[in-house]
């Protein structure tokens, strides 16, 4: 494009088209704002309208310059951008020229068939001696974007990427109460781009169903819907998560096919019914390549260093506004509860703690919502970063430390780590539980420690014990021991088996008031 000139009018209607387009999240239109210079605050449609509005005012002032820069923003902003002008045909693009024409070793070669002035609609398969397939840069062969002109456009995913339509695309007529069952017949020998499905474990054949025609279309199938192939039914989840819109996976029946030999007939049969509220579902095939997780995590080369994590903390640590105090960080994800392999976060969270870059994207294979587990902030795959900081902790503490103490200053320590102060063996004094006693402080005034007796007198008796071991006489007497060494006394026992009428009385004994005494003393 000329940056000086006048913006293309093709361009101009694709970048229009993606700015207004559903599949365009108000995260994204917030970011197309801010670095077009424009205000991102408001609501999706104003953002919209923004846009729209900026880019007619390039237009009006003839100002390729400034679109330039739009142009290029919602190129990288737009995950899907060139498969979208691509399937539409918005742009205008230009014929391939033979110079530009290789080989691949991936898809059948194609054929020119000739009589069409455009190169787009020249291609074919199943044709001996073919000569051509993908121009150069270009993953797909040319038939593809002559058939994406009149397909679906589904929200792409990075789990599966539409290589190929298979057959055609059945209408799914509303239906009121009775069933409905649409047929597909399938023969390797009718797509020669299914040959390859039983080398490549990556190709899928993939079934897709859409609930409208207009627009980037997410994957829905009636809520009662039933599929068979070759008369056995196929579990999957046709549903998705519930009242969560775009949560459906496309149904993989590449294990209930029959792709030897390649002329045999495979019946795909979809049941479904009471779709009369709702209006037309669309049926569709498609041959999908399917990266594993592994190779998704590699493809994450955004970082966050581990330096701007060190300043963000001591940032927050210095604002005056908040008392700044250590924090825990946990080593183990979120989700799976495993120690983290690859610590993973949002861009836009603004948080330190991290989740498993595998155990995420396994939970949004299975229902992509695209969320951060902790904070529930939007997280699509472009957006997720490997924290820096975090795996230097990782691989700085053994696997058995669950977590660590991050202090205001950035610094984080193992929990253990810690200096404990330990009493000199010198001056520490270990008392074992044999050498302590009991003192009681006796108050003559308040207390009256003796124990009644039957004697006539009315007098009171201190306690009472069996005769001790060397003692003479059948009397008992208060039984004390010296226990010079502070141990303990022995205790007393009163034994109850004596009779008062089988001996003479007791003799009345001095209660003791003395102040501060001890038991089992001398003193």
């Amino acid at each position: 494009m000329d940056r000086a000139g006048p913006p293309p009018k093709d361009k101009v209607e694709a970048l229009k088209a993606i700015a207004k387009n559903a599949g365009v999240n108000k995260t994204q239109l917030q970011s197309l704002c801010a670095v077009n210079g424009l205000p991102k605050t408001g609501n999706k449609p104003d953002l919209v309208k923004r846009l729209v509005d900026a880019i007619q005012q390039c237009v009006a002032r003839g100002d390729g310059i400034t679109f330039n820069t739009f142009y290029n923003s919602f190129e990288t902003t737009v995950p899907w951008f060139h498969s979208f002008v691509a399937s539409t045909g918005l742009l205008q693009q230009p014929k391939p020229q033979p110079s530009q024409i290789s080989q691949t070793a991936i898809y059948p070669p194609v054929q020119n068939h000739g009589n069409s002035s455009n190169s787009y609609a020249m291609a074919s398969y199943g044709v001996a001696n073919g000569s051509y397939s993908a121009p150069k840069g270009v993953s797909r062969p040319l038939d593809w974007y002559n058939q994406q002109r009149h397909d679906f456009q589904f929200k792409p995913s990075v789990f599966y990427e539409i290589q190929y339509r298979i057959g055609e695309v059945k209408d799914c007529e509303p239906m009121q109460q009775h069933r409905q069952t649409v047929s597909i017949k399938l023969r390797v020998s009718d797509h020669p781009q299914l040959s390859n499905v039983g080398n490549d474990p990556s190709l899928r054949i993939m079934m897709y169903c859409a609930a409208g025609k207009n627009g980037v279309q997410d994957i829905a199938f009636p809520y009662q819907s039933e599929l068979k192939v070759n008369g056995g039914e196929v579990k999957a989840n046709l549903r998705g998560l519930k009242n969560k819109p775009g949560s459906t996976r496309p149904v993989d029946i590449t294990d209930s096919l029959r792709l030897r030999p390649n002329t045999y007939q495979n019946n795909i049969d979809f049941t479904y019914a009471l779709t009369r509220e709702v209006g037309s579902f669309y049926l569709v095939v498609y041959l999908c390549k399917t990266p594993t997780i592994e190779e998704l995590v590699s493809r994450i080369t955004k970082k966050i260093r581990a330096e701007s994590v060190v300043t963000e903390i001591a940032n927050k640590a210095n604002d005056p506004d908040v008392v700044a105090t250590s924090q825990v960080l946990s080593l183990k994800c979120p989700l799976s509860y495993m120690r983290l392999s690859k610590p993973c976060r949002g861009l836009n969270c603004g948080h330190i703690q991290c989740f498993d870059a595998t155990s995420y994207l396994q939970l949004q294979e299975q229902g992509p919502q695209w969320l951060c587990p902790i904070c529930s902030k939007s997280v699509p795959f472009d957006q997720l970063a490997i924290d820096e900081y975090a795996q230097g902790i990782l691989e700085a503490t053994p696997k058995s430390v669950e977590q660590v103490t991050i202090e205001p200053t950035g610094k984080w320590i193992e929990p253990g780590a810690e200096k404990v102060t330990v009493p000199d063996s010198a001056e520490a004094s270990f008392v074992d539980d044999d050498d302590l006693y009991v003192s009681e402080v006796l108050s003559a005034a308040n207390h009256d420690f003796s124990t009644p007796g039957r004697s006539t007198t009315g007098a009171s008796t201190t306690l009472i014990g069996t005769p001790m071991n060397g003692s003479t006489g059948g009397t008992p007497s208060l039984a004390r021991s010296s226990n010079n060494n502070n141990k303990r006394s022995a205790p007393e026992v009163i034994d109850l088996t004596l009779s008062d009428d089988d001996e003479p009385p007791r003799p009345v004994k001095r209660a003791n008031y003395g102040m501060n005494a001890y038991y089992g003393s001398n003193s």
